[in-house]
């Protein structure tokens, strides 16, 4: 018998660094933001089923469109927008930053505001059935299933049909992203060295 030969693969992320200084900063944020947007949900008991209902959409929209940014982000390709940069066209030096850090941002749009999009879409769902049990409706547990099911369905097929769509036009995403970015930076100077 011959010895088995030990084939060794070299993993193509090996020379990936891992960033605790982010780990930590997403850490934090992802805390933060996941406060704020749970103070949405404790005034949605006292709200009428409609706007609860209207805000609970907005929730898992917010869910699905950072979804698709990240999928964008981590796809996109650089060099179409050194062109744009050359020609000073508002938003490209963004993009390119944005696609530089695309590790980073993928990660925040994903999984810190993708995850918190569904926890609280969960904690609404539960507000609108207390609601509508207090307002006389019958079956409140039956409604329950019913509501978290169909948002559920909405976010996942939101967030399905809506990787197609990053996938196919990410740099047309990410030079959108770039020029909201652009305005924001108008709006609120940063420093110049950072995104």
């Amino acid at each position: 018998m011959s010895k088995r030969q030990k084939i060794k693969v070299k993993s193509a992320g090996q020379n990936v660094k891992v960033s605790y200084k982010w780990t930590t900063f997403i850490t934090i944020g992802a805390f933060l933001l996941s406060v704020i947007f749970s103070t949405a949900t404790l005034g949605a008991e006292s709200m009428g089923v409609l706007s609860a209902i209207m805000m609970l959409l907005a929730i898992v929209l917010v869910g699905i469109v950072f979804d698709i940014i990240g999928v964008a982000v981590s796809t996109a390709s650089e060099p179409p927008f050194h062109a744009m940069a050359a020609k000073r066209i508002s938003g490209a030096k963004e993009s390119i930053a944005i696609i530089r850090h695309a590790q980073q941002i993928s990660s925040f749009c994903n999984d810190v505001i993708g995850d918190i999009a569904g926890i609280v879409s969960g904690a609404m769902t539960a507000a609108i059935v207390v609601n509508m049990a207090k307002s006389g409706a019958d079956n409140a547990t039956v409604w329950n299933l019913v509501i978290a099911g169909l948002v559920a369905a909405v976010m996942i097929g939101g967030k399905a049909a809506g990787k197609g769509l990053a996938m196919t036009h990410n740099n047309t995403i990410v030079f959108a992203t770039g020029k909201a970015w652009h305005l924001v930076k108008k709006i609120f100077p940063f420093n110049k060295k950072k995104l």
